[in-house]
């Protein structure tokens, strides 16, 4: 009897602390504030009528995430792209080949992807507040671009302490090692300070061709912050300076790949940049009713390989009006002047001449209105943006052998129009089931345009997704079914290979798609299971019928993580891709292939003092497979074939962290 009533004590605490831990978790999901959704204020998730994913920074060190792309695996609906020595490509709901241009990515809500691309792992994961996800939404707000939606990325603010930080060393495969060094400090009662530096250094996993066979990738980025504490608001600074050095290979013949992944490519370069971003924003509120917030940018990049100069400025001013509780009104407008310069003269007919520069401005205001009847949240929004261009296309003669000429070229968007209207109701303290129409536009990139073929017209994208999410218990559900119709996409066109050009589709392009989320929280264990399904078909046009190139109609993942003791952790996660076409294979000539399995895991202990170590292996099978699968058609070769760019193999790593 004695022992019945000890065990039953003991099942009764055991339940009750997990009972406490479950509602502190439910606590914690349902009072996560969002800022991407569509104005920057900050909006609790549960109120929000759009697919959002938020990845806070402890995730990221739980699951042992070294990079930003590494950070997003797992979140449904979001496939990362890679090709050796490129930036990773986010992308939203089966855009393929192009989804670098189809989502908008920030960092402290400042674009990163106008004039030309960024590579999100400059952004050392350190430095990662947390990072949110808005799928299908963010046209309103963000503009030209959010086609596939927004990655906010945030970075660490720096904290009300005196005399702060924390330093950091990791070492693994192929000769890695990782270092961060941080610290933060305040002066006086108002003004906060925080700067950390982190360095990056790899061999790779595929070996370098001849001429860089003994160079190593290396990454270094200083952080600078500075915040002023307003009464009711703040001014902060932050300042990013980044160095990279990306030794690349090409891709690999079907033969090669299959005999041996790790060799060199069909050709090899270096991608050598330095960044220099600013961000400074004010917040304030100026009457119980009015906010203000103002963001404001300027970003450059020189590229030492290609011998270019890509600078921007941004500012996007705010105001928010509360009207009633839970009620408000959000009028803004952003500008953006970017350009790009060529600083290699290029010899046109013999005759040498600069290059001229390539430029893009764009304006926009929007408005947006969120109305609360009870336990219904209307939300309506409309956005007018013109962009301009100028850019330059090249002629080059029959046999590619030198530059013919170089054609300046004016464009202008004054009719951009995005819009969006959601309905979402409460109907529980934890649950909302939402409903979201979103028209999202974008115009060509500088880039796009330089290689045209044909007029050049705006693609415009109607998103219509249905969803809900809930805290039951223990348990946090999401799930979601979208509709996406593409008019005018922009695609790469490779079929003929001596006409392969961006272009518009001659039709539409239809995506149909759901996604289902699960995760559970115990006293020490969280379990995570979710899958997503797209169906992306051409609807008309001379590549009617045919399926989407690049996207993979199926992708899932499943994972833990155990806190065997308050300082011992472990995590393993499994990751699932299905088959695709290759990226530009819109005529489905070639067959479907590159579906895998991936498993990553991961343990750290954290002692008292501080001190944490941690170790982990990726790809702990050794499962050979591609990042990026394209196919390749020239006259000067027997046919069109696919080409392989293969993905990392099994690796390990195993560093500390010291906080103080």
């Amino acid at each position: 009897m004695r022992r019945t009533l000890m065990l039953a004590a003991i099942l009764a605490v055991g339940t009750s602390m997990t009972a406490i831990a479950e509602e502190n978790i439910a606590s914690q999901r349902l009072n996560e504030t969002v800022i991407t959704t569509g104005e920057s204020f900050g909006t609790l998730t549960h109120e929000t009528a759009k697919n959002v994913t938020v990845i806070t920074s402890e995730e990221i060190k739980e699951r042992g995430a070294a990079t930003i792309d590494d950070a997003l695996k797992g979140v449904p609906g979001v496939t990362i792209r890679k090709m050796d020595g490129a930036s990773p490509v986010i992308d939203l709901r089966g855009s393929g080949a192009t989804a670098k241009y189809n989502t908008i990515v920030l960092l402290d809500g400042i674009p990163l992807n106008g004039v030309a691309g960024f590579n999100i792992n400059q952004i050392p994961i350190t430095e990662v507040e947390r990072i949110e996800v808005v799928q299908g939404g963010g046209a309103v707000m963000y503009g030209d671009g959010a086609i596939g939606g927004v990655v906010n990325i945030i970075t660490k603010a720096p904290e009300n302490k005196i005399n702060y930080g924390s330093v950091g060393l990791e070492a693994g495969s192929w000769e890695t090692t990782r270092a961060n060094l941080s610290y933060g400090t305040k002066i006086g009662d108002k003004l906060l300070l925080n700067a950390s530096y982190s360095g990056y250094s790899s061999m790779d996993y595929r070996d370098r061709n001849t001429e860089y066979k003994n160079d190593e990738d290396k990454r270094e980025s200083v952080w600078l912050r500075g915040k002023y504490l307003l009464k009711d608001g703040n001014i902060e600074l932050r300042y990013n300076h980044n160095e990279t050095k990306d030794y690349y290979t090409g891709y690999l013949e079907k033969g090669q790949y299959d005999k041996d992944p790790t060799k060199p490519g069909s050709y090899g370069g270096v991608m050598h940049n330095i960044t220099d971003i600013w961000n400074l924003s004010y917040n304030k509120k100026l009457t119980d009713k009015l906010d203000l917030l103002v963001y404001g940018g300027y970003y450059e990049d020189e590229s030492k390989n290609q011998n270019q100069l890509t600078k921007e400025y941004y500012i996007n001013p705010q105001l928010k009006y509360s009207y009633e509780e839970n009620s408000y009104i959000v009028i803004g407008g952003d500008y953006r002047d970017g350009n790009r310069e060529f600083k290699t003269p290029v010899s046109v007919n013999g005759k040498v001449q600069k290059a001229p520069d390539d430029e893009r401005e764009s304006y926009a205001g929007y408005i947006m209105n969120k109305t609360t009847f009870g336990k219904l949240q209307l939300t309506q929004g409309y956005r007018r943006e013109r962009v301009k261009y100028k850019y330059s296309t090249k002629t080059y003669s029959p046999d590619w052998a030198y530059l013919q000429e170089i054609t300046p070229h004016s464009s202008d968007y004054s009719n951009n129009d995005s819009f969006e209207i959601g309905a979402n109701y409460l109907y529980s303290d934890s649950g909302n089931v939402y409903f979201n129409y979103t028209r999202a536009v974008r115009t060509p990139t500088i880039g796009d345009a330089g290689a045209w073929s044909g007029d050049v017209k705006t693609q415009k994208n109607d998103v219509y997704e249905l969803g809900i999410r809930d805290m039951i218990r223990n348990t946090a559900i999401s799930t979601s079914v979208f509709y996406i119709d593409s008019d005018n996409e922009i695609y790469y066109d490779k079929t003929d290979a001596n006409t392969s050009a961006n272009r518009n589709f001659d039709g539409t392009v239809r995506r149909i798609g759901a996604q289902l989320s699960f995760v559970h929280y115990f006293d020490k264990l969280t379990l995570r299971e979710n899958i997503s399904y797209i169906e992306p078909k051409i609807t008309s046009g001379i590549y009617d019928g045919n399926e989407f190139a690049g996207v993979a109609k199926w992708q899932g993942n499943i994972g833990a993580t155990y806190n065997i003791t308050s300082n011992l952790l472990v995590n393993g996660d499994a990751y699932y891709v299905g088959k695709s076409y290759a990226e530009d294979d819109f005529d489905n000539y070639f067959g479907k292939d590159n579906d895998y399995i991936t498993v990553d895991a991961n343990i750290s202990y954290t002692l008292s003092s501080g001190l944490e170590l941690y170790g982990g292996v990726r790809n702990l099978f050794d499962k050979e497979y591609c990042n990026t699968i394209t196919s390749t058609r020239s006259s000067s070769s027997p046919g069109p074939r696919k080409v392989y760019y293969p993905a990392d193999g099994r690796s390990f790593y195993a560093g500390f962290k010291y906080n103080f």
